[in-house]
């Protein structure tokens, strides 16, 4: 292990490539991996892009990839694609869109399954993310599945939240009001050479608020149009120039949600591993008693079981 991350420190992108593909693979290597680089300096800015399906996230991340490549930066991107239900498996389709950037030393992409988290990012992207900011990357992008009301949890992870809006969403951007629309840093409208983007553009203005004394910005993009791009990286960038006190606040809420994340895959793990599980799973089959009855005597035997083995050290 501690030879491939010497490369990865090293800014080797076969290695970082491989080094992500077995942290993906297994997920007790990843927990080695995070325990290992925990405390380890580390750099790298993330800009989260997230926003409905359709509205030309993979777009404007090209550009922007672009753009601050010729700005003199090194780039990681993430490609948060979505799982099949029936196979398992990604398209990996906003991959292909980004194929010319491949061959530029100063990027790397990677395509990652939404895997557990469909409507968000999972427990393997908050890893993986810590791994590539080893790499030596000046800015990480991420972009979400298309997201919903619910999905904020982006919003944790990053530096930078990008919401990505379109002309004629109606009651779209309504649904929103209550989730990603409240946490977002900048605001897009794109493809906004179609009717509606100045009633888009209206409707953000009258939810618009300051936060810590930086007042979200409306970027209006054509995705064939590059200087319009040119603008919104101006944006990014000016945000990531500001200290953000709430950041701190905004890593404490992710490192509570990956403690609680990994707390519930060790009670799932327990109660897969336990034969009592299997046998109040038949009781409520059999109608022997409810659910929720069993739940409550389960987790009263796991108590006792835990603090018994307490009691023994």
């Amino acid at each position: 292990m501690d030879e491939i991350l010497d490369k990865v420190r090293a800014g080797d992108k076969v290695a970082l490539s491989k080094l992500i593909t077995m942290m993906e693979e297994d997920p007790e290597f990843r927990k080695q991996v995070i325990k290992k680089i925990y405390g380890c300096p580390v750099k790298g800015k993330i800009i989260c892009f997230t926003g409905p399906p359709g509205v030309g996230k993979s777009t404007l991340i090209d550009h922007v990839i672009s753009i601050l490549v010729e700005r003199g930066k090194k780039v990681g991107v993430i490609l948060v694609d979505p799982r099949s239900p029936y196979t398992g498996g990604s398209l990996l389709g906003d991959r292909i869109r980004m194929q010319r950037h491949a061959t530029n030393p100063n990027v790397f992409i990677r395509s990652i399954s939404c895997a557990d988290n469909p409507e968000g990012i999972s427990r393997s992207v908050k890893d993986i993310l810590k791994v590539m900011g080893l790499s030596g990357m000046d800015y990480i992008i991420v972009e979400t599945v298309g997201t919903g009301q619910i999905a904020v949890e982006v919003s944790y992870i990053c530096h930078t939240t990008v919401l990505v809006l379109m002309p004629n969403m109606g009651d779209d951007i309504q649904m929103m009001k209550a989730g990603i629309l409240e946490s977002a840093d900048i605001y897009v409208i794109n493809k906004c050479d179609i009717s509606g983007a100045d009633l888009t553009e209206a409707y953000l203005r009258d939810n618009i608020e300051a936060k810590d004394g930086w007042t979200p910005p409306i970027v209006r993009t054509i995705g064939y149009n590059r200087s319009t791009i040119v603008a919104l990286v101006d944006k990014i960038e000016e945000h990531l120039s500001k200290e953000n006190p709430r950041y701190r606040e905004k890593i404490r809420g992710l490192l509570k949600t990956m403690f609680l994340d990994h707390v519930d895959e060790l009670a799932m793990q327990f109660l897969k591993d336990n034969k009592e599980f299997e046998e109040y799973v038949d009781k409520v089959a059999g109608c022997e008693c409810d659910y929720y009855t069993a739940v409550d005597e389960l987790f009263a035997k796991m108590k006792e079981v835990f603090c018994n083995e307490n009691k023994e050290d």
